[in-house]
């Protein structure tokens, strides 16, 4: 028995330390003290707040738009070249009608309407049309440009250059494609659907940009549809816009504006314009040049003249 107990007492021992180290390896690992809210708050990564579906950069959508409306113009354009070969052909037709085309839109504007001047007239009007419907296509795209004006404080200075172009090649465009409508109504006798027109180009035109052309056009048109008023009043202006030094060295604008104020019973204006055009020519040339005026001045007195010695005359019977 004595010799069991040393035996016994390492058995017991050896079970002592096993039963500690199975309590050391099933407690639970020591953990970290937990960290404030706040800290965990300030140390967590910050994500981009997320883009809406489809949304792309202003500057991107801007360039997109620019590209369609160029893509757009450059179509219409291609089609106006179409257009152009058809008309070509028409007018082609229609001159073959009269002999002379001149001559045809004086008749017509007489009142004169035989069969083939009135079919010549109906391929001008025709021609006319489809030209106004391929406007109104350019007006559509101007449309389509005025919002992007208004992205012009965000645009990049490539961008507005290009904002710049679009918008002055389709003015451009506009003008001419007016112009040649309202060509086609002057030659079919329409003088008021003509300065129409013409009224229009001046109106979208900017007063720096009107040139004389034009306002000689819209003088003209306005004085064969019976507004002499209006004629003297643009030809005038046309008169005051020339430097002083210059101003009356212009003898057909003086003539022009002399006769309309005489149209309208205004002789002292007349008399005064056509005098002071005389007295700005060289001397040497006054004989020559200065003939159509002394005429003119002359025919005035002559006028003047005679209504006096009919008022003279009046006045003696009563």
């Amino acid at each position: 028995m004595r010799q069991l107990l040393p035996v016994f007492s390492v058995v017991l021992g050896l079970c002592l330390i096993l039963v500690g180290s199975a309590s050391v390896l099933g407690a639970p690992a020591a953990q970290a003290p937990a960290k404030p809210a706040r800290e965990e708050a300030a140390e967590a990564p910050k994500e981009p707040a997320p883009k809406a579906k489809g949304e792309e950069p202003a500057g991107d959508k801007l360039d997109k738009q620019l590209a369609a409306i160029s893509d757009r113009l450059t179509e219409l354009m291609n089609e106006e070249m179409n257009l152009t070969m058809q008309l070509m052909s028409m007018q082609q037709r229609g001159n073959e009608l009269v002999d002379n085309p001149d001559k045809a839109t004086e008749e017509l504007s007489k009142g004169a309407a035989t069969p083939k001047l009135r079919e010549y007239k109906q391929i001008l009007i025709m021609s006319a049309q489809k030209v106004q419907a391929l406007d109104g296509k350019y007006v559509a795209l101007q449309k389509a440009l005025k919002p992007l004006e208004r992205e012009r404080e965000r645009a990049t200075t490539e961008q507005k250059a290009r904002l710049d172009e679009l918008s002055a090649r389709l003015q451009s465009k506009r003008r001419a494609i007016l112009e040649k409508v309202a060509g086609y109504y002057e030659k079919a006798a329409e003088p008021k659907l003509a300065l129409q027109l013409h009224a229009e180009i001046y109106q979208a035109t900017p007063e720096k940009q009107r040139d004389r052309t034009l306002k000689e056009k819209v003088g003209n048109l306005s004085e064969k549809c019976g507004n002499v008023k209006d004629a003297v009043a643009m030809f005038k202006g046309i008169l005051d816009s020339l430097p002083e030094k210059d101003r009356y060295h212009d003898r057909p604008l003086g003539e022009k504006l002399g006769g309309l104020y005489e149209k309208i019973g205004d002789y002292k204006s007349a008399l005064a314009l056509y005098r002071a055009c005389l007295d700005a020519m060289p001397a040497d040339k006054r004989d020559t040049d200065g003939k159509g005026f002394r005429d003119r001045i002359a025919n005035i007195e002559k006028k003047a003249g005679k209504s006096s010695k009919d008022s003279k005359d009046r006045s003696k019977r009563y």
